[in-house]
């Protein structure tokens, strides 16, 4: 076993724990009499975004040292997508009342966490895989701060539609895992 493989495993742990949380918290989510079509959006998304942060784990086999710091960076960005996973679905999904308004409440938190995971991103790009950085990266960066840092719910759709735009464009991209792409 190699470096590589041992240290993807703990972030392949983490990416498992928050889709599994996910997936267990369907029927709450789509429940009709709570549902809320942001929020749903943002679920989906979510799920598609753990789906393609494991995806993405492979290029890092071409790191020739490992180190704590790059440990690190490969852990950043499960540990933060489980924590917008917390944020957006709570601990407790079958109690949530709403969904828009759980949303409302929790949106600070979840972008924030889309921050870190926008960070660590970044990082994984530029520290580990020592690529040039693309315009998208700074870009969802910005807009993931301005939906932490508002209460608009049309802030919200306008930054997570963008994200769409970009996840789609990474969705694309990333059909070949020898590929180093953008984060």
């Amino acid at each position: 076993m190699t470096i590589f493989e041992f240290l993807s495993i703990a972030a392949s742990i983490v990416l498992a724990l928050g889709l599994g949380s996910l997936i267990t918290s369907i029927p709450c989510v789509f429940d009709a009499h709570k549902r809320d079509w942001l929020h749903a959006l943002a679920f989906v998304t979510l799920i598609a975004v753990h789906l393609l942060a494991w995806w993405r784990i492979w290029p890092l086999n071409s790191v020739a040292h490992w180190n704590i710091l790059g440990f690190a960076i490969l852990m950043g960005t499960p540990l933060s997508l489980y924590l917008a996973t917390t944020a957006l679905i709570s601990s407790n999904p079958d109690r949530v009342a709403s969904w828009k308004e759980h949303f409302s409440e929790s949106s600070r938190w979840f972008f924030s966490a889309m921050i870190a995971v926008s960070i660590f991103g970044i990082l994984r790009h530029y520290i580990l895989l020592n690529l040039t950085l693309t315009w998208l990266s700074p870009l969802m960066l910005g807009a993931f701060v301005v939906a932490a840092i508002s209460s608009r719910r049309n802030i919200h759709i306008v930054v997570l539609s963008m994200f769409l735009l970009v996840f789609a464009t990474l969705i694309f991209r990333s059909f070949d895992a020898d590929q180093n792409l953008i984060s």
